[in-house]
């Protein structure tokens, strides 16, 4: 079975992890098909070094893949067999490029300039792709989902149907919902294709947002992995969504998110219906804000 993952080259962290957790489940990527890095605008880069510091800019460059453009061109061969660490890689995955890891245990590797272009297209048939995971991309075309003998596949950090689209962790929260990830097949809609696998995480242990999103990171990778052995060993059938099932969501407001932070920090739980019944009674009651009924719901 050719597993292959579409990806941002720059996506080192959320990809590195994704082939990890492949490698736990005794399973190899075939392939990786790759987003080459665009050169940031001069206004953007003066932006983001006077938000961050010209010192983490720099180094997220060097970090990312974009400084070592020799090994972003062109085809890395495939092969079976890992390679000894390079000394500069001795402290962990988590400071290789993807091209490194791809080099290390010899997977091969292709940069493209569009992910649902021609080029793209031609990389995933010439691999043979019969699973496609998805690493962090923008919304993928049909002509590329066409590829795959099996599914394209994405895993989502919300449980759907219920939140589509973007901070759909954090809008489970501000919900008063449970946190969780889901398994789903891609089709071109947004998070409408049909779900294999859900799975609830346990976020009271995060005190902000950062500690939420790593943990759901991080176990979202192993979910995903575990679910393509399960595919591929056929334990379970596809679940269609319905598309009024679900909303879409976008990107959250900052002061939202403010309000997701305070919940975190107070050790978040499930809101009871019954809970949630009494605020919006004592809302009506006092005439409270919006803002200060969802802090406390």
């Amino acid at each position: 079975m050719n597993i292959v993952v579409l990806c941002k080259s720059w996506n080192h962290k959320k990809v590195l992890e994704i082939l990890a957790a492949l490698r736990q489940q005794q399973l190899r990527a075939r392939g990786i098909v790759a987003l080459a890095p665009e050169k940031p605008a001069f206004s953007s880069l003066l932006r983001k070094m006077r938000e961050r510091g010209a010192k983490k800019i720099l180094q997220s460059f060097s970090s990312n893949g974009h400084a070592d453009s020799s090994r972003l061109n062109g085809v890395m061969p495939a092969g079976d067999s890992d390679r000894s660490l390079p000394d500069h890689l001795k402290n962990g995955y988590s400071q290789m490029t993807i091209a490194e890891y791809a080099e290390l245990h010899q997977i091969e590797m292709v940069v493209v300039r569009d992910l649902n272009g021609d080029e793209s297209v031609a990389a995933l048939k010439r691999m043979n792709t019969d699973i496609l995971l998805l690493g962090g991309v923008p919304i993928i075309r049909a002509n590329v989902l066409a590829v795959p003998k099996v599914c394209a596949l994405n895993v989502h950090m919300a449980l759907l149907p219920k939140f589509r689209g973007m901070n759909v962790a954090e809008w489970s929260i501000l919900s008063g919902a449970a946190v969780g990830v889901t398994v789903h097949q891609v089709d071109p809609g947004v998070d409408t294709g049909a779900i294999l696998y859900r799975e609830t995480i346990d976020v009271a242990d995060c005190p902000n947002l950062a500690a939420m999103r790593a943990k759901v990171s991080r176990q979202q990778h192993q979910v995903l992995a575990k679910c393509v052995r399960w595919l591929i060993e056929k334990k379970f059938a596809p679940e269609p969504q319905k598309k009024e099932e679900g909303q879409q969501f976008y990107l959250m407001h900052d002061k939202l998110r403010k309000i997701v932070e305070h919940k975190l920090s107070k050790g978040y739980k499930l809101a009871s219906p019954r809970h949630i019944l009494g605020l919006l009674s004592a809302l009506l009651k006092f005439g409270l804000e919006m803002e200060t009924f969802l802090v406390f719901v």
